[in-house]
């Protein structure tokens, strides 16, 4: 556990907040160093739905496999996919905490925080070394977060999710913001929905920030695609992108046939395509 001596690069970032932090600690790499990469902030919900771990999981990959240092809060739900996605691409990720450094919360993540530090990123945070949070300290964590960073990006968040307080942080510091569309009937994108309203970008896909952070777009990997073989195949595919994975239900929102349903699905299995949960619920590889 180190003190952070902060570049004047590092320094400047800080200086923008109303509230400044005091010493931070950190275990892992001096971020400092990391002050030529490109840096994203990727925060959501803790309880994503499937369509926001698909859209996650696929966003931090392009980002990661483009170079991008992904950052995030390590808390249960997107910030742990956005973590978990970035060091099985042989990223870095930074999580900046809201407990101090040696006692990691949430305490599910101690060991996702033990292989952040083991792959070249980074635990960083205001409170000391066994500091255990409080209700505003998870808040008070995001502002660190947004300033960091170069872009925000929220693939899911509910009407009153924290990640929308990392987005408001954001804006105060005139770092851009990108939303993630969702269902409009779905409570998980009602935030994300909102910020769409507002003043948030639209994102689909990672290029949509890569001309902000000066990335080639041929850096990166194609986004997903939904098309299949035979358009009942293809139906498949976007009624799962849209979050409804349920057996019975995609079946009946598809309007196929028991017949046809089951052999577009089986279909597209084979392909790995898709695959089946212990529930039966269908998600997109």
């Amino acid at each position: 556990m180190k003190k952070l001596m902060l570049s004047t690069t590092l320094q400047q970032r800080l200086d923008r907040l109303h509230k400044k932090p005091g010493d931070l600690t950190y275990e892992g790499c001096d971020i400092n160093d990391l002050s030529g990469k490109p840096m994203v902030a990727v925060v959501g919900t803790r309880k994503p739905t499937p369509y926001g771990k698909l859209v996650t999981e696929q966003l931090v990959r392009d980002l990661v496999r483009a170079g991008v240092v992904i950052v995030s809060g390590l808390a249960i739900g997107i910030d742990g996919i956005a973590h978990i996605i970035a060091l099985s691409e042989k990223g870095i990720t930074i999580a900046v905490l809201p407990s101090g450094v040696q006692s990691v919360y949430p305490a599910l993540h101690q060991t996702l925080a033990k292989k952040i530090v083991a792959n070249d990123g980074a635990l960083l945070s205001e409170y000391a070394l066994n500091h255990t949070p409080r209700k505003k300290e998870f808040l008070e964590r995001n502002r660190i977060i947004a300033a960091l960073v170069d872009a925000v990006i929220i693939p899911e968040a509910a009407a009153h999710s924290g990640s929308l307080n990392t987005a408001n942080h954001a804006y105060d510091m005139k770092i851009p913001v990108f939303a993630v569309p969702g269902p409009i009937t779905s409570p998980m994108s009602a935030g994300t929905n909102y910020l769409l309203k507002e003043k948030a970008h639209t994102i689909t896909e990672a290029s949509d920030v890569f001309a902000i952070l000066n990335i080639n777009k041929q850096n990166t990997a194609l986004p997903l695609d939904y098309t299949g073989d035979t358009e009942a195949e293809t139906l498949i595919l976007q009624k799962i992108a849209k979050g409804i994975t349920n057996n019975h239900e995609l079946q009946k929102e598809t309007k196929l046939s028991i017949e046809e349903f089951q052999m577009a699905a089986t279909m597209l299995e084979i392909a790995g395509r898709i695959t089946q949960d212990e529930s039966g619920n269908w998600n997109i590889r």
